[in-house]
C-alpha cells in the first residue's frame, strides 16, 4: 500500500511538543519534498496557465492558443 500526504505543518516541530506519533512520521516519511508556495514562484504562473489551456482544449476538442506573458497581468 502506497499513502500520499501532504501537510503545511511543521510536523518535525510537532513531534518534538509530543503533537504528533513520531513513529508515523518516520513510516510515512520515505520522500520529503518540500515546494515553495506558489506566491514565491510567480514566474511558474504563466506556464501553468498555459499548460492548463492546453490541457483544458485537448479535453474539449479545442485548439489552443498560448497566453502571451505580456498579457499576462497580476
Amino acid at each position: 500500500m502506497r499513502i500520499i500526504a501532504a501537510t503545511n505543518a511543521d510536523l518535525e516541530k510537532l513531534i518534538s511538543e509530543k503533537k504528533f506519533r513520531p513513529d508515523l512520521f518516520y513510516r510515512l516519511n520515505v520522500v520529503n519534498m518540500h515546494t515553495p508556495p506558489l506566491r514565491e514562484r510567480a514566474d511558474d504562473i504563466p506556464l501553468l496557465i498555459n499548460h492548463f489551456i492546453a490541457k483544458y482544449a485537448e479535453e474539449n476538442g479545442k485548439k489552443s492558443q498560448d497566453l502571451q506573458e505580456k498579457r499576462i497581468s497580476f
